[in-house]
């Protein structure tokens, strides 16, 4: 929205953004653990602006999705690991960074449904994630990973995890290094070193970050991401 001023001698416009309406969200209510289940949310500008929506799942996961056009429905899946009662919440922003009110849906997750009957593990970054960190505090979510400052770097895992490598990318492009192990949950790693460039990548713009998780029997899983560290 554009205003204009007029204070005797300069006539300018001044622009407004308004944010996004509250978002309607959308899904089951009820479900068992280990399923995925999808949900869908919209809302519109008044700026006509475009929006993107990110999703708090209640559990510790998040995502955010691209830019969509106001108006635009958007459909995203999910699967909570553990039984119980959780509110996902779900926040539109527009494209100049204006953000709407939150709207939100609670689910129960009762059951148990079992995909894999061998116990598979699962372990997932789930800070950073999808938003502008500062010494550890998430001020803003994006699409994407900025980390300014130390930040402590947290997991979420399933299965019978016993054991959890925290990695970075050597600089020579030859292989990643263990930087950190933690053998009980919660699954963390307290990120606030600086470590020496010329062998590891830990600072500037797509720095890989690596955990692996293990059972009892060696079995494993891992998850990365890339982000900007400075």
């Amino acid at each position: 929205m554009a205003m204009t001023a007029d204070d005797g001698k300069n006539v300018g416009s001044i622009m407004l953004n308004n944010p996004p309406a509250k978002p309607t969200i959308s899904g089951p209510a009820s479900g068992e653990t280990g399923k995925s289940y999808t949900y869908t949310a919209v809302t519109t500008d008044p700026d006509g602006d475009k929006v993107f929506y990110c999703f708090d799942w209640g559990d510790g996961d998040e995502i955010c999705t691209d830019l969509y056009n106001s108006g635009q429905e958007v459909t995203v899946s999910h699967t909570w690991n553990s039984d119980g009662d959780y509110t996902i919440t779900v926040k539109a922003t527009d494209e100049n960074g204006a953000e709407s009110e939150p709207a939100t849906l609670k689910v129960t997750m009762p059951l148990s449904y079992d995909k894999n009957p061998t116990n598979d593990i699962s372990v997932r970054i789930v800070k950073p994630r999808n938003g502008i960190y500062f010494h550890g505090i998430k001020i803003l979510p994006i699409l994407g990973q900025i980390v300014i400052g130390d930040i402590t770097v947290e997991v979420r895992t399933s299965g019978d995890v016993q054991r959890v490598e925290f990695l970075l990318q050597m600089a020579c492009g030859c292989g990643r290094e263990i930087i950190h192990v933690d053998t009980s949950a919660p699954f963390t790693w307290d990120w606030n070193q600086d470590y020496d460039n010329n062998e590891l990548i830990d600072e500037g713009r797509g720095v890989p970050l690596m955990v692996r998780a293990y059972d009892s029997e060696w079995n494993g899983a891992s998850d990365d991401i890339r982000m900007i560290k400075l």
